[in-house]
């Protein structure tokens, strides 16, 4: 489907006016990208499931953007957020009894890790869609494409993570993630 400029010019204008009404949700440059810093009350759902693991971390990565078109050069100012997702997340209370203080440290730690990632690659997102080049027929696929590779790729990670880890058992490969972490927070993208 071919967007023409007619319609970019009316999807432009009433971007225009939604700024108007609300200009901080539409046209927000913030992106929140600080680490999340888990705590066990981080886990807001409990859970007796028969999983085999006593706590579970996930979030969700968000994007939007605005585009902008003067004459043949188009624009996208781009937003990024990763947030906790609580309905994902979970804690088996029970399960985590089981554990003395320094396993429960050890697994916190573990579901920092993926927390960490998590902000990694929202950051990774944020800088790869910002020095994107779209264009005006297909920016909508291109933009889908970037965030779509990335976040399999964060997926596969976090797989590859829990597996050398043991999900945190194995302190020296844990270790090894945690400076991984360490530099990956501290890198600009």
């Amino acid at each position: 489907m071919s967007v023409s400029l007619k319609q970019i010019y009316i999807i432009g204008c009433s971007s225009i006016i939604l700024a108007i009404l609300n200009p901080r949700q539409v046209f927000s440059q913030q992106n929140n990208l600080d680490r999340i810093t888990l705590r066990w009350d981080s886990f807001l759902k409990r859970s007796n499931s028969k999983r085999s693991y006593i706590a579970y971390t996930a979030h969700q990565t968000m994007h939007k953007y605005r585009a902008t078109q003067r004459g043949n050069q188009l624009s996208l100012k781009f937003e990024v957020g990763v947030t906790l997702d609580t309905l994902q997340t979970f804690l088996d209370p029970n399960k985590l009894k089981s554990l003395d203080a320094s396993g429960k440290k050890a697994l916190l730690n573990h579901e920092q890790g993926h927390s960490d990632l998590a902000i990694i690659y929202g950051r990774m997102l944020y800088s790869r869609l910002s020095k994107g080049k779209y264009s005006i027929a297909n920016y909508k696929n291109e933009v889908k494409n970037i965030y779509d590779s990335l976040m399999k790729e964060l997926a596969g990670l976090h797989k590859k993570y829990d597996m050398e880890t043991e999900h945190g058992q194995y302190e020296e490969e844990q270790q090894k993630w945690d400076l991984y972490f360490k530099k990956g927070l501290g890198r600009k993208f």
